[in-house]
């Protein structure tokens, strides 16, 4: 995975500051059990580049959604914990921009970057956001269209992860008429799962 230090503009206080972003995302079509990719030996783990703060406002963003400037900066990101930027990032979408699909992802995000770093207590609250924000997200206009399917099956899936699984199986059991057929096939996995009380990361296969 290569990295390029790339120069951006804060649109809340307008610093300009050096982020470290992936160069390239390739998709390998690889998943776990709660779409993320990060699969056996494929791990390419963006997800803590995929993050900025600013060091002077200390607002917490998509790094792609800082403008790039072809300016020269003296400052870098703040160097703040991924996990810790994540959960900026989501409360800052709840509770000013009242964005529960966003702030739900940036949780979700945050689990995934706290498990990378060993984090356990962390990664089980940010889960447990996740799931609050994203089932706000299916009632509000928030989550795209697009993006449903996705947000139905992964609250099933982080019931699971949580250990709350007569929950996970009532969820799946509730939507799974509807799901495409790839993650129908998923749910019925882990409500087998659900049922013999195992929380852990499968891979998503069909």
């Amino acid at each position: 995975m290569e990295l390029d230090n790339i120069a951006v503009r804060c649109p809340d206080c307008g610093l300009k500051f050096m982020t470290r972003q992936v160069r390239e995302f390739v998709d390998t079509g690889l998943r776990n059990s709660e779409l993320r990719q990060h699969v056996y030996d494929v791990t390419p783990c963006y997800e803590p580049y995929a993050i900025a703060t600013c060091p002077s406002c200390g607002r917490a963003d998509w790094a792609q959604s800082y403008e790039r400037t072809m300016e020269d900066c003296a400052l870098f990101q703040a160097r703040s914990t991924p996990h810790l930027q994540y959960r900026a990032a989501a409360l800052r979408a709840e509770r000013k921009d009242f964005n529960f699909w966003e702030a739900g992802i940036f949780y979700l995000y945050a689990a995934w970057c706290a498990d990378d770093g060993g984090a356990v207590p962390q990664a089980r609250e940010y889960r447990r956001a996740a799931l609050e924000m994203l089932s706000k997200a299916l009632y509000d206009v928030s989550c795209p269209v697009d993006s449903r399917v996705d947000v139905e099956y992964l609250i099933g899936e982080l019931y699971r992860r949580i250990g709350m699984f007569d929950a996970c199986r009532s969820h799946f059991a509730g939507v799974i008429s509807h799901l495409p057929s790839s993650y129908a096939i998923m749910a019925r996995k882990l409500m087998k799962l659900a049922e013999n009380g195992q929380s852990d990361l499968i891979p998503f296969e069909s």
